[in-house]
């Protein structure tokens, strides 16, 4: 390659293009929702950074089990009821074959 044709390296750093911009404004918002959503805080990444992240797997940790046990209690609610329902129409279908 020709070294006396290429852009030099501060130009090259420094170019921006309005789409890129415009993703990384986009990123950076998608990425600050994200944080918002898992109660990260900017002041405490920047100073205690793996801590932050520990607290918000543990409280997201949390919520994900307490969501499956609301489920789980749910569905064995339903299947209380639905399970001998479905048994009894299955014997009723099976005797009349």
């Amino acid at each position: 390659m020709d070294e006396t044709k290429r852009t030099p390296f501060l130009k090259r750093l420094f170019a921006f293009s309005p789409w890129g911009i415009f993703r990384l404004v986009a990123i950076s918002v998608g990425v600050g929702i994200v944080l918002a959503l898992l109660n990260i805080d900017p002041a405490t990444v920047w100073s205690d950074f793996f801590g932050t992240f520990a607290r918000a797997w543990v409280k997201t940790w949390r919520a994900v089990t307490d969501a499956a046990d609301w489920a789980l209690d749910y569905f064995l609610l339903g299947a209380i009821l639905v399970v001998p329902i479905f048994i009894v129409l299955r014997v009723l279908k099976a005797l009349r074959k």
